[in-house]
C-alpha cells in the first residue's frame, strides 16, 4: 500500500540551494525580502516534519478540534520547537492565538468556512485559495504568514497525493512577486470579487507548473526508512 510521505532530505536540499542563491533571487524581486539565514531553513524543516506527522496520522488540520495544529505550524516557523525560544516568544504566542481566533482579525472560522464551501474544487485550487486567504488582509497570523501559508498549502496538496510546495531558485520570483500582491489585498472588500480570485487562479496554475514528484518518498523508500 502506498503511503504518502515527504522526502525531508530532498526538501532541505532545495531550501539550501535557494539559500545559496538568495542574493541573486532578491535582486529580481519587486519588493526585497529579508535574508534566508539557517534559522529560517531549520524552522521550515521542523514545519515540514510536523506536516509529515499529520499526514501519517491522518489528521485533518482544517477540521474543528484540530486548529491548534495550524497555530503550531506558525510557532514552528517563527521560533522553532526549542523550549527556551518558546519561553522568549511566550507573549507573542499568546497574542497570536488571540488574533487567530478573533473573528475580525485572523478569523480561522472564516477560512475554514471558505474551504468547506470549495471541497469539490480541484485540490490545487483549494490549496491556492487557502494560501491567498491566509496571506491577504486581515492575515491569519500576526507574523510568518508567507511561510506558514506555504506549509498549509503543502499539507492540503499532500493529503490528496500531490507533492508539497518548496521554495526553489527556479520558482522563487514567480512565488514572491505575486505573494506581495496577495498581501496587499483585503478579503472583506471589492478585492474579494476580482483581485483575490485572479490571484488564486494564478497560484493554482503556479502549483501545477512547479510540481516536483521527487519531493515525495515512494513506498519502497518508506519501507527502508
Amino acid at each position: 500500500m502506498f503511503k504518502h510521505s515527504l522526502d525531508l532530505k530532498k526538501i532541505e536540499a532545495k531550501l539550501r540551494d535557494t539559500q545559496r542563491q538568495f542574493d541573486r533571487i532578491n535582486a529580481m524581486l519587486t519588493m526585497r525580502r529579508d535574508g534566508m539565514p539557517d534559522t529560517v531553513i531549520e524552522h521550515m524543516m521542523e514545519g515540514y516534519a510536523y506536516i509529515n506527522g499529520l499526514l501519517n496520522d491522518g489528521v485533518d488540520l482544517l477540521h474543528i478540534g484540530e486548529f491548534h495544529h495550524l497555530l503550531e505550524l506558525n510557532h514552528l516557523v517563527l521560533c522553532g520547537s526549542d523550549p527556551k525560544a518558546r519561553a522568549e516568544f511566550s507573549n507573542h504566542i499568546l497574542r497570536t492565538e488571540e488574533h487567530f481566533y478573533d473573528r475580525h482579525y485572523g478569523d480561522i472560522g472564516g477560512l475554514v468556512d471558505w474551504y468547506n464551501r470549495h471541497l469539490k474544487k480541484p485540490v490545487r485550487k483549494r490549496a491556492a485559495g487557502i494560501y491567498v486567504r491566509v496571506l491577504s488582509r486581515p492575515q491569519l497570523f500576526i507574523e510568518g504568514n508567507h511561510r506558514t501559508g506555504a506549509l498549509i498549502m503543502s499539507y492540503i496538496l499532500c493529503r490528496e497525493g500531490k507533492p508539497p510546495f518548496v521554495l526553489t531558485p527556479e520558482n522563487a520570483e514567480a512565488y514572491f512577486n505575486p505573494s506581495t500582491l496577495v498581501r496587499d489585498s483585503h478579503k472583506y472588500s471589492m478585492d474579494e470579487l476580482i483581485k483575490i480570485p485572479k490571484l488564486s487562479r494564478y497560484f493554482a496554475n503556479f502549483l501545477k507548473e512547479n510540481e516536483d514528484d521527487g519531493l515525495v518518498a515512494k513506498s519502497e523508500e518508506l519501507e527502508q526508512a
